[in-house]
């Protein structure tokens, strides 16, 4: 035993001592590595009396004391606010004041006098609206652009004031603008029509109306 130290002695002092190192280097991780591994390990016992049955564990009752919070403190305040009653309002009752006005609005009554800024009646409200006289063809202003690109049919919506006379005083389009001519076309026609006008209580007076102007190309 003591050759084969002494012949391991020998090898080592034959080695420089850059070889030296690396080898106590390497040896010295080995045991590091080694001790390492055998402490995270397991205990081992052979004694019996230390393994421990899951079915024989038992267990005690424990006391826990718990803290009453009363309803108005959150959670992590540290004060109790005095508490607030709460109080329903009656509308009248033990009050000196008397009770508020009704100021219901009936949504459905119209407001105003029922005429416009110029002082023309709404037809919806009258016994009868104008009625409008058309004793000409309104396809004859039927807008060239329009029947090149094969539009055969186009409703134009208006808005004109009839005096009590049955004249157009004012009109205006209410319909998007059409890119093919038919608001100019519509004017025309506007200014060549004529009215009976509206009738409230049997007497004509001056009203606000609205008329659709329908174009329509005959085959």
């Amino acid at each position: 035993m003591r050759s084969e130290i002494s012949n391991m002695v020998q090898k080592f002092k034959r080695f420089d001592l850059f070889k030296r190192c690396v080898s106590l280097s390497f040896a010295l991780h080995v045991v590091i590595v080694a001790v390492y591994y055998l402490s995270g390990m397991p205990a081992f016992s052979s004694s019996d009396s230390e393994v421990i049955d899951s079915t024989n564990i038992s267990f005690k009752d424990a006391e826990v004391d718990f803290i009453e919070l009363p309803a108005s403190v959150m959670l992590g305040g540290d004060t109790n606010p005095a508490p607030v009653q709460k109080e329903e309002w009656i509308e009248g009752a033990g009050k000196d004041t008397p009770d508020a006005n009704n100021t219901d609005v009936n949504i459905n009554k119209l407001s105003g006098t029922g005429t416009d800024p110029d002082g023309y009646m709404f037809a919806d409200l009258a016994d009868h609206p104008p009625v409008p006289i058309i004793d000409f063809d309104p396809d004859e202003f039927y807008p060239k652009a329009a029947r090149s690109a094969n539009i055969t049919r186009s409703t134009v919506l208006v808005e004109v004031q009839v005096d009590e006379n049955g004249s157009v005083n004012n009109f205006k389009v209410l319909s998007a603008a059409s890119v093919y001519g038919f608001d100019e076309a519509a004017t025309k026609v506007i200014s060549r029509m004529r009215f009976r006008p509206g009738k409230l209580n049997g007497r004509a007076v001056k009203m606000l109306a609205r008329l659709p102007i329908v174009f329509s190309l005959q085959d």
